[in-house]
C-alpha cells in the first residue's frame, strides 16, 4: 500500500484472539454484560415493597374460597371448629369409688321403742327418758361387749314411774313393755320448780319428776310376806345408770319416811303413794 508520496505504507493486520474472533468484539460483548447486570440491578433497587413480598400460600386451616378483598390484618378464620380435649372428669379411671366419710352418714335416731338397740347404729350414744310413764311391767337390761366395766350398768324391772339410761356406743340396749325412750339434756335435769309433791310407786328423778325433800308414805298396815312389804331405794349418778346406792327401806308395817336430794333417783314398790311433807 502507497501513500500519496507514493511511498509504500506496511499495514499491520488485526489482532485476533486464538478462536479467530477480533478483540472488539469481545469488548462489545463485555459492555453488553455490564449494561445488562445493571439494568437487573437497577429494576431490583426500584421495585414496590408489594412486588419484593413473597406470596402466601393458602393454609390448610383457610377456606377453600378466596376472599375477594384479602387484607393483610384480616386472620382467615377456620373452615371446621377443632375437635374438644376430653376434661379429666371425661377419661374413665380405674380407681374405685371412693367410700362415704362418717359425716357423709345419715346420723342413728335419738329415740327408739322396744327391743334391741345397737347403739351407735340404732341409736345415737347419750341419756334417754321415756316419754310417758310406764305401766308395772317395764324391763330393760343394758351390756357392753367390748366394755365389759358397763355391762354391770344394771338392768331393771320397774312396776311404773319414768326410768332413766344413760348410753355410750358400743352398748347394747334390750327393753320390753316401756314405750317409747328419747334422748334428753342431762345439763337441762333435776331442775323443774314445778316438780310433782306426791309419787306413786314406780322409778322417779328427784328434782325432775319429783320435788326434794323430805317424804312419807301412808299408814300401810301389817304384812308378813317379805314380797308384799313396802321397799325404797335411793340412788345417784346419772352417767353410772344410778348404780351408786344411797339408802335402802324395806317396811312390813307402819308409816316409812325417806329424804330426797335433787339429782337422785327413787324407787319404790309395794308402798302406796308417798306424799312430800316438807322442803
Amino acid at each position: 500500500m502507497t501513500d500519496p508520496a507514493g511511498d509504500e505504507i506496511a499495514v499491520e493486520p488485526l489482532v485476533e484472539h486464538d478462536d479467530g474472533m477480533p478483540t472488539w468484539v469481545w469488548w462489545l460483548f463485555g459492555i453488553a454484560g455490564l449494561v445488562i447486570v445493571l439494568l437487573v440491578i437497577f429494576a431490583v433497587t426500584t421495585s414496590t415493597p408489594e412486588e419484593q413480598q413473597p406470596v402466601p400460600q393458602p393454609s390448610a386451616s383457610q377456606s377453600s374460597s378466596p376472599s375477594p378483598s384479602p387484607s393483610p390484618s384480616v386472620t382467615p378464620e377456620p373452615s371446621e371448629s377443632p375437635t374438644p380435649m376430653p376434661s379429666p372428669t371425661d377419661v374413665p379411671s380405674d380407681e374405685p369409688t371412693p367410700m362415704p366419710s362418717p359425716t357423709d352418714l345419715p346420723e342413728p335416731p335419738s329415740t327408739f321403742g322396744e327391743g334391741k338397740i345397737n347403739v351407735g347404729q340404732d341409736a345415737l350414744a347419750g341419756t334417754y327418758r321415756v316419754t310417758l310413764p310406764t305401766a308395772s311391767g317395764c324391763v330393760w337390761a343394758l351390756s357392753s361387749p367390748n366394755n365389759p366395766t358397763r355391762s354391770g350398768l344394771a338392768s331393771d324391772l320397774i312396776v311404773g314411774g319414768m326410768p332413766t339410761v344413760t348410753l355410750a356406743d358400743g352398748d347394747v340396749f334390750v327393753s320390753k313393755k316401756c314405750g317409747t325412750w328419747s334422748a334428753v339434756d342431762p345439763a337441762s335435769l333435776f331442775k323443774n320448780v314445778s316438780a310433782a309433791v306426791s309419787a306413786a310407786p314406780g322409778v322417779w328423778l328427784v328434782g325432775e319428776d319429783i320435788r326434794f325433800g323430805t317424804w312419807s308414805t301412808e299408814n300401810l298396815g301389817e304384812t308378813n310376806d317379805p314380797s308384799q312389804a313396802c321397799k325404797w331405794t335411793v340412788t345417784e349418778s346419772l352417767g353410772t345408770n344410778f348404780t351408786t346406792t344411797v339408802t335402802r327401806g324395806l317396811i312390813f308395817s307402819g308409816t316409812g319416811t325417806v329424804v330426797l336430794t335433787a339429782g337422785q333417783q327413787f324407787e319404790s314398790t309395794h308402798c302406796g303413794d308417798w306424799v312430800l311433807l316438807s322442803r
